[in-house]
C-alpha cells in the first residue's frame, strides 16, 4: 500500500466532508465530492485492499458504502443536495471503517507484512510446481489431499494476519512452505527421480540429502509446537525424531572420513523417520 497516497487521500476526503457539512452544498461541489467518492471506493490503494483483503466484514461495509454511495447519487440528480450530502458522508465513513479492518496490522509493521508476503508467494510458486509434478506422476490423490491441507493453512494464516497475530501467521504459512517441499521431494523420491540427478560428487548428493532431512526437520519443528496436539502424538513424532537424529550423527561421522555412501544412505534413513514423524503429527505427505 501507498502509505502517503491513501494518508493525504484520508486527509483531502475528510476536509471535503466536514467543509460540505458545515456550508452550503451546491450542486457543483457535490459532484466533485462524488467523481472522488468512486475512487475512494474502486479505485484507490484502500480499495484493492479491501477487495483482496480475506476479512468478510470489511467487505461488507464496502458494499454497504457502495449502496450509499449510489443513493447519494440519485438524490443529487434529483437536486435534494443536503440529502445526498449526508449520504456521501455516510457512505466515506464506513469505507474508512472497511480500510481499517482490511489492514492486517498497524503500517509500523510494514516490514512483518512483506516478509509474509514474500513467503506466501513462494507458497503459491512452490504449489504450482507440486501440481505440475503431480500430474506428470499421476499422484491424483496426493495431489488433492496436500492442496487441502494447504488450503487450510494458508486460510488460517490469513486470518491471523488480518488480526494482527503476524508471528502466528508467519508460523501457518511456514508450514504451508515446508509441506509443500517435503511433498514434491516425497514424490521425487518415490518415483526415483532423486536418482536421475546429476552430481559433480557424491559430496555434493550428501548436501543435498541433508537439505531433505532439515527441510522435514523444519516442518516437525513447527508441528511439535502446537498446543493442540495430544501427548501421545507427541510422544509418537519424539521418538522417530530421536531414531531420526541418530541416523544424522551417523551420516554425519562417516562424511567427515569421507564415506559418502554409507552417509547418504544414513541420511535417507533419517529423513524415512522424520516423514513417519510428520505423519504421526496428523499431516498427509505422499510417498
Amino acid at each position: 500500500m501507498n502509505k502517503i497516497y491513501l494518508i493525504l487521500f484520508l486527509l483531502i476526503t475528510l476536509i471535503s466532508i466536514y467543509g460540505i457539512a458545515h456550508s452550503q452544498a451546491t450542486k457543483e461541489s457535490i459532484s466533485s465530492r462524488i467523481h472522488n467518492m468512486s475512487k475512494l471506493l474502486n479505485d484507490s490503494s484502500g480499495a484493492r485492499q479491501v477487495i483482496n483483503s480475506s476479512n468478510s466484514a470489511a467487505k461488507q461495509k464496502r458494499q454497504e458504502a457502495l449502496k450509499l454511495y449510489q443513493q447519494g447519487s440519485e438524490k443529487l440528480n434529483n437536486g435534494a443536495n443536503d440529502d445526498a450530502t449526508e449520504l456521501l458522508n455516510q457512505s466515506t465513513k464506513l469505507m474508512f471503517e472497511a480500510i481499517k479492518l482490511s489492514t492486517p496490522v498497524s503500517l509500523t509493521e510494514d516490514k512483518n507484512i512483506i516478509n509474509y508476503a514474500q513467503r506466501k508467494e513462494s507458497v503459491i510458486a512452490l504449489r504450482d510446481a507440486f501440481n505440475r509434478i503431480s500430474n506428470e506422476n499421476h499422484e491424483k490423490d496426493s495431489k488433492l489431499k496436500v492442496n487441502r491441507q494447504l488450503e487450510q493453512l494458508i486460510t488460517q494464516a490469513d486470518k491471523l494476519l488480518n488480526n494482527g497475530e503476524n508471528a502466528k501467521a508467519r508460523t501457518e504459512i511456514d508450514k504451508a512452505y515446508h509441506l509443500l517441499k517435503v511433498s514434491i521431494e516425497s514424490i521425487r523420491s518415490g518415483q526415483t527421480l532423486v536418482r536421475s540427478l546429476h552430481f559433480e560428487s557424491k559430496e555434493q548428493e550428501y548436501l543435498y540429502e541433508i537439505d531433505r532431512n532439515e527441510t522435514h526437520s523444519m516442518l516437525i519443528s513447527l508441528l511439535v509446537d502446537e498446543k493442540n496436539k495430544t501427548d501421545k502424538a507427541k510422544k509418537n513424532v519424539e521418538k522417530f525424531v530421536e531414531e531420526a537424529k541418530l541416523l544424522r550423527q551417523q551420516a554425519d561421522a562417516y562424511a567427515v572420513e569421507d564415506a559418502y555412501d554409507i552417509a547418504i544412505e544414513l541420511l535417507e534413513q533419517s529423513t524415512k523417520q522424520l516423514v513417519r514423524a510428520i505423519r504421526s503429527a496428523g499431516v498427509y505427505i505422499p510417498g
